[in-house]
């Protein structure tokens, strides 16, 4: 009776492992899927941290760290999709980030807590992922108060487009693929372009709370954002006097469920270099540089129709 009992779950074992071994052996196709008027809210814990040096004009060059940690929502409303499957999606994210900063110099200290307001991008992205255009309204940016260079790295990943480019054919476990794209950012009546190079391999097919998933892995640089801090700048005749430089690299991992074409879950993090340099009527120049690395853990919460 043991010995019967014992054959059986071997037997199960082995038809459990034979399973799962054709299941990554099989080749799957992966496509995002977008239903009008659908809501999606993530939620987000965030954390990073940096080491900013600031030299002004004449004077000596200090240091100090920050870190910052909390937990960011952003929200996802399917506006439109067209015949063929590009979605115009509206994100808005919003949180509270904890914030703590040493050997600031003498003057106004940051807040140990900052909101972050809720702020809105619009994207139009085709069902491998491939984001065609971004707008969001510059006078929203430029009406805020401003924020410490590491709460914006993370308010900046928050509102970024997710960062998931699929494979245009089918794939199976250990396939890689290129995810270099090219992204048009919209502000006003100018267009910036940004590129974004990386690479994407599929490196299983498990379940997750009961979804079939593709478990994707992406390593990025990020792209030069730069040039929107000179466009922030309330008046024109201020644009060229101001100059960024933003350097990066981020490695994330997705879990995609493969029918519903929706990403469940995504953990990420990353490096990112920032230079700032401000030009004064006088022709001096006051720089700000600041070294900084992320955490983003991100999950599905809620999936809805819009009444």
């Amino acid at each position: 009776m043991l010995r019967r009992a014992w054959l059986s779950v071997v037997g199960l074992a082995f038809v459990v492992v034979a399973s799962v071994t054709a299941m990554q052996g099989q080749e799957v196709s992966l496509r995002l899927k977008f239903s009008p008027k659908q809501i999606r809210i993530y939620e987000h814990q965030m954390s990073g941290e940096s080491t900013v040096t600031v030299k002004p004009p004449g004077q000596q060059e200090t240091s100090f760290t920050t870190k910052a940690e909390g937990k960011v929502i952003h929200r996802e409303r399917i506006d439109e999709v067209d015949k063929d499957g590009v979605a115009a999606v509206t994100m808005t994210v919003s949180g509270n980030l904890k914030f703590e900063a040493k050997g600031l110099p003498e003057g106004p200290q940051m807040p140990p807590e900052i909101e972050i307001q809720p702020i809105s991008v619009r994207f139009k992205i085709d069902p491998r992922g491939k984001v065609s255009e971004v707008r969001m309204d510059i006078d929203e940016l430029r009406n805020r108060p401003p924020v410490p260079a590491p709460i914006s790295m993370l308010q900046m990943q928050g509102m970024s487009w997710q960062g998931l480019l699929l494979p245009e054919k089918p794939v199976k476990v250990s396939d890689s693929w290129d995810v270099s794209a090219k992204v048009d950012f919209k502000l006003e009546d100018r267009t910036l372009e940004f590129e974004v190079r990386g690479k994407a391999r599929l490196v299983a097919l498990e379940k997750l709370n009961d979804r079939n998933c593709a478990v994707i892995e992406v390593t990025a640089d990020l792209p030069d954002t730069g040039k929107l801090f000179s466009e922030l700048a309330p008046v024109p005749e201020m644009r060229e006097n101001i100059g960024a430089k933003i350097e990066g690299q981020v490695a994330s991992k997705f879990w995609l469920d493969i029918a519903d074409g929706l990403i469940v879950r995504s953990e990420t993090s990353g490096k990112v270099n920032v230079t700032l340099t401000f030009k004064t009527p006088t022709g001096e120049s006051f720089t700000m540089m600041s070294k900084g690395s992320f955490k983003d853990e991100q999950r599905l919460v809620k999936v809805e129709q819009e009444k």
